[in-house]
C-alpha cells in the first residue's frame, strides 16, 4: 500500500469509547488524552488504519492534552484533545496518535500526514477530534 494521509479511530479506540460509556468503565478507565508523534510512515508506505496499535517510530515525549467536548454536527458530538509536543532534535514528523497513557498505553486515534519538518526548540500543537456519528 502506498503512503496516504488519513485519520482513523482505531479498533481499540472504539472499544475504549464503548467501555467508557459504562457507569464504571471495566477496562479503559483513562481517557485517550495523550498525544504522541512519530516518523517513518512515509518511508514504510503506511497509511493509518483502524487496526493500528502504535506509531511506526514514536519520537519525543507525549503531550498531556487538554480535553473538551465540541460540536461538529450535533451539539457535543465530538471529543477533542489539544496538546503541544516539544521537539528536542530535528524531526520529519509524518504521523500522530492519541493514547490513554503517557507511555505505551492503548491507541485511540491513528493519523498519517504529509511530512512536517521540525528542528530542536520547535513545538507542534495538535488538535485531535473524535466525532461520534
Amino acid at each position: 500500500m502506498a503512503f496516504g494521509v488519513a485519520t482513523v479511530v482505531s479498533n481499540k479506540g472504539k472499544a475504549m469509547l464503548a467501555d467508557r460509556l459504562r457507569t464504571t468503565p471495566g477496562t479503559y478507565a483513562t481517557s485517550p488524552r495523550y498525544i504522541g508523534i512519530g516518523t517513518g510512515a512515509t518511508g514504510a508506505a503506511r497509511t493509518a488504519v483502524a487496526a493500528d496499535v502504535a506509531l511506526s517510530t514514536e519520537v519525543e515525549t507525549r503531550a498531556a492534552g487538554t480535553e473538551s467536548t465540541v460540536t461538529t454536527t450535533q451539539t457535543g458530538d465530538t471529543y477533542q484533545t489539544l496538546g503541544t509536543v516539544s521537539i528536542t532534535t530535528g524531526r520529519a514528523i509524518d504521523e500522530a496518535g492519541t493514547f490513554d497513557a503517557s507511555t505505551v498505553g492503548n491507541m485511540s486515534v491513528s493519523a498519517t500526514m504529509n511530512v512536517i519538518n521540525l528542528v530542536s526548540g520547535d513545538s507542534l500543537q495538535l488538535t485531535v477530534k473524535e466525532q461520534v456519528t
